[in-house]
């Protein structure tokens, strides 16, 4: 059994050399889902390996085997130290060092700042009004929050929230979607950031139609990422297309009007 789990192994590793599944991305996926079994029956496999090693040892030559112990055991002290120097630079790796040592995964927002497009955004706004929506919103209705790059702050309200948005992050839903051989992923990115620059009323109330829009985030990456006169909208329309239910300093959320 033992030798299958190890054959096996190889073979998952020389089947993500061979094949991928047509519409992955450079061979992500393959290489991600098989990878993760290989290594689990690797580890399974070598335990036993190591045990057929050690009952082997007595036969070997007294300095063979005081090599094989030094090669050995030096592995195996770099292997127990990557957890220890792994989990030190971790903790150490923090968005700003006065935020407290909690479970909580949003209470750095309430000390950090955020540079982006020459605009240093303060992310307690956003704290706040995701808390707000987490604390009030029900059921899963869809909210509107501006595109940013990938790896950003973009996207940050759906994250947060769980709540479906217009559109995620434009290079991993293309990425998920690359089978569909079209530009829909981007079309409807490209349709966010309209949304935000445009003076058009039409053009507004038939977006918030098409993709049933409940609420819409105007805080400070839109401020930034869509500068410009279609942001007064948000103000002239409001009491018409929609109804301002929390602010908090730049950041706005309005619910729409059905």
């Amino acid at each position: 059994m033992i030798l299958f789990l190890i054959g096996a192994d190889f073979v998952l590793t020389l089947a993500d050399e061979l094949i991928y599944l047509y519409g992955d991305i450079g061979r992500m996926t393959v290489v991600f889902q098989f990878y993760m079994q290989a290594w689990v029956l690797f580890a399974l496999s070598t335990g036993m390996c190591i045990n057929w090693l050690l009952k082997s040892l007595r036969h070997w030559h007294v300095w063979t085997l005081f090599i094989w112990e030094l090669i050995f055991f030096g592995l195996i002290c770099a292997a127990a130290m990557f957890p220890l120097l792994g989990a030190i630079d971790k903790i150490r790796d923090r968005m700003t060092s006065d935020a407290p040592h909690t479970l909580d995964g949003m209470t750095y927002m309430e000390y950090s700042k955020y540079y982006d497009m020459g605009l240093e955004m303060d992310l307690s706004q956003d704290y706040w009004a995701i808390r707000w929506m987490q604390d009030n919103i029900q059921g899963s209705p869809v909210i509107l929050e501006g595109q940013a790059y990938e790896y950003r702050w973009g996207n940050r309200y759906t994250i947060y929230t769980g709540l479906p948005g217009v559109v995620g992050w434009n290079w991993h839903q293309r990425q998920q979607r690359a089978i569909l051989r079209s530009n829909i992923v981007q079309e409807r990115v490209d349709e966010v950031g309209e949304f935000y620059l445009t003076e058009d009323r039409m053009f507004v109330e038939q977006f918030l139609e098409q993709y049933e829009v409940s609420y819409i985030v105007f805080g400070q990456l839109e401020r930034a990422f869509f500068p410009g006169p279609g942001l007064d909208k948000f103000e002239i329309w409001d009491g018409v297309l929609w109804d301002e239910v929390f602010r908090y300093e730049d950041t706005v959320i309005y619910e729409v009007r059905r």
